[in-house]
């Protein structure tokens, strides 16, 4: 926020400088780089509804994803740069759909349970990483695209969010609720290894890999 104004802007990690790429009227928020890094998939409420728009990042040019009155959010690229996968109300509460970047139809793929959020994309395009709730409380969860059947993969009793899958797809990094305070975690792919990474002091959310990690 600035001058009390949500607004996305790029930063140069080594520099500090910044660049402003959207500040519309309403919501700015969830952006999400291109596997090419060419573009920018975000959320913008300037008509409305919050909708999904993918911005050309050289010419600012946005095309404009989803096209309704309901809450979409969330969005996170496939592998490939053909698809997103977001998180909508559309059918009544909070799901996992795809839509094609180039137009077409959008699909629905979460149906286990009331709540599916957050999701992301493993790196060979086969399942998406999300948010599932079980009993109340939320965890972390693999879908299978083929079969479209759901795993947890966390069995903390604290909530569980904001999961961030390695490059090599081995790991996910998550943030949790453990001892009345976030801290992060980290859950093989498959659910085989789970362990909390040690935290003295402080807090931890909305963790992420970068595109070197492994």
């Amino acid at each position: 926020f600035e001058n009390q104004r949500a607004g996305i802007y790029i930063q140069d990690v080594a520099t500090g400088a910044r660049r402003l790429l959207s500040n519309f009227p309403g919501i700015n928020g969830a952006p999400d780089w291109s596997p090419d890094g060419r573009k920018l998939a975000l959320v913008l409420s300037k008509s409305g509804s919050p909708n999904i728009y993918v911005m050309d990042i050289a010419s600012h040019r946005l095309t404009q994803i989803t096209h309704d009155f309901y809450i979409n959010t969330e969005p996170s690229w496939s592998p490939d740069g053909k698809s997103l996968v977001f998180t909508s109300d559309r059918g009544g509460g909070p799901q996992i759909y795809q839509a094609n970047v180039s137009g077409g139809s959008t699909s629905r793929l979460s149906y286990d349970g009331p709540y599916n959020a957050r999701a992301s994309f493993t790196p060979d395009g086969n399942h998406v990483i999300m948010i599932h709730r079980v009993s109340g409380v939320y965890k972390i969860a693999i879908l299978d695209l083929d079969s479209g059947t759901t795993r947890v993969l966390t069995n903390s009793s604290g909530d569980s969010s904001s999961p961030s899958i390695a490059p090599n797809g081995g790991m996910v990094l998550y943030d949790t609720l453990a001892d009345g305070r976030n801290v992060l975690g980290m859950v093989s792919a498959d659910g085989s290894i789970q362990l909390v990474l040690p935290a003295r002091t402080g807090e931890a959310q909305d963790p992420a890999w970068s595109p070197f990690s492994s």
